[in-house]
């Protein structure tokens, strides 16, 4: 759920509509959290976060913490096109100074830590009557004779911050909010007719009305708060029971025989209902194009298999990959065009995109494949294609299976793919499956097993994203 479209766009809904008769409410969840203020004061209201020690990241490689970067320029790789759902694409370009001693391979990815939209924030900060301590430092604690053995004070969360800073960087204001959660809410909620509501989300009987509101409608914390104007969480509650605003990951988009201190990223924006990383990612763009400091808090993430290195150079490669998932193999065959290596193997690249426009680095693509870095370049277009124009990387994949599976069988070749976890990677998969199957004369069981040796030998590697 994006920011701009909780801010501008406050929900308008009939909660007698969604009101059971008669339900059993979740049992709500109990606070075992206290907030103490102190009399310090911040005199730069978030300025930035304190990533102090005993705060965990997830996935953070050995020996990195979060880090503030310089943007030092960014590009429009891709218009926004409501007519065939074609989100703007950006490449932004990191100063690696203040990490000059990492080493990366293509493929490797960066996190990056968001933050909440700073008018979100403050909105909250009012509805909670927190406005004259926004900028108070506090910490957490248990309550006193807590009887709850599993209580704890979050990880995430630092042991001194201010309001405004909890609900900048650790707290997640746009999540899917768990029935526990609800029924909380309905406990802090005076108007019997929005405490009904809230409860009858919470139940086992209004599973259709949570399913329609929350999954379908994307209803989160601050839009509840919109429609249940005398629901009144205290701080404590939410600092307990909201999940951690978690790090998004990209994938580094160069080779680092490109750069020696710096690095590309890309991402994708939809125009309503943005996320909250690309918000702020957007945000940061504006202060580039004016001109200003504009800095983002990242680390490198734990290296896997689905990386390019010397060890892989010498051998053949089928990448696939479908939008802006083509980001990491830009960097390697970036790292295939600049290695000293005289010994490479082929390369070939399949690319869905919804339009031609859509594709990214086209002229770079068609250079690499008239220099020979690309043997193979493969592409369709999902909503432009007429007639049997293959639409999707699929269609490209079947077209190709004969020359795909003599490929792929080859023992120095290793097939890369770049999608969507939830859908296309799992497509993909079974696109993959069925050309072993048809080309090799398989039974469907052993096609299974084709695949599933090909990732034990590590020739088939995913980077799933969501």
């Amino acid at each position: 759920m994006g920011d701009t479209d909780q801010m501008d766009n406050p929900i308008v809904l009939d909660i007698a509509a969604y009101t059971l008769t008669e339900y059993v409410a979740a049992k709500p969840l109990e606070s075992n959290l206290e907030v103490v203020f102190t009399d310090a004061k911040q005199s730069k209201p978030c300025a930035q976060p304190d990533y102090d020690e005993k705060l965990k990241f997830p996935f953070v490689r050995e020996n990195y913490k979060p880090t503030a970067v310089h943007i030092i320029d960014a590009q429009e790789l891709v218009s926004a096109d409501a007519a065939t759902e074609t989100k703007r694409v950006v490449e932004l370009t990191l100063d690696l100074t203040p990490l000059a001693e990492l080493i990366y391979d293509p493929g490797d990815t960066l996190a990056v830590l968001p933050c909440n939209n700073s008018n979100v924030v403050a909105k909250l900060l009012q509805r909670l009557n927190l406005t004259e301590q926004a900028d108070t430092t506090c910490y957490v604690r248990l309550v006193p004779n807590c009887t709850k053995k599993t209580a704890k004070v979050p990880v995430y969360v630092p042991t001194s911050a201010t309001p405004r800073e909890i609900f900048t960087f650790y707290l997640n204001l746009h999540g899917v909010p768990h029935k526990q959660l609800l029924s909380a809410l309905g406990n802090c909620t005076s108007d019997v007719k929005e405490r009904a509501f809230l409860e009858s989300l919470s139940a086992k009987q209004g599973v259709a009305h949570y399913q329609s509101l929350i999954f379908e409608r994307g209803l989160c914390l601050m839009q509840l708060l919109d429609i249940c104007g005398s629901c009144m969480p205290t701080l404590a509650l939410l600092v307990e029971h909201l999940p951690r605003l978690l790090p998004r990951p990209y994938s580094i988009a160069n080779s680092p025989l490109e750069y020696t201190k710096q690095l590309r990223i890309i991402y994708s924006i939809l125009d309503k209902k943005p996320g909250v990383t690309t918000s702020m990612l957007d945000a940061k763009l504006s202060l580039v194009k004016e001109q200003q400091v504009a800095k983002l808090f990242v680390y490198p993430r734990t290296q896997n298999s689905f990386r390019f290195t010397a060890a892989e150079l010498p051998g053949n490669q089928i990448l696939i990959a479908v939008g802006t998932a083509l980001a990491p193999f830009l960097g390697f065959l970036a790292h295939k065009e600049l290695s000293e290596s005289k010994s490479t193997g082929q390369t070939w690249l399949y690319v869905g995109a919804k339009t031609l426009q859509a594709v990214l680095k086209q002229q770079q693509l068609s250079h690499w494949e008239t220099t020979s870095v690309l043997q193979r370049l493969r592409v369709c277009y999902s909503r432009t294609s007429t007639g049997d124009e293959p639409k999707y990387v699929q269609d490209l994949l079947e077209k190709d299976a004969s020359e795909l599976v003599d490929l792929l069988q080859q023992p120095s070749t290793v097939m890369y793919i770049c999608a969507d976890g939830a859908k296309i990677s799992k497509s993909i998969e079974e696109t993959v499956r069925g050309c072993l199957q048809r080309v090799l004369q398989l039974d469907e069981r052993t096609a299974l097993e084709k695949i599933k040796e090909l990732r034990s030998l590590g020739k088939y590697r995913e980077d799933i994203w969501l």
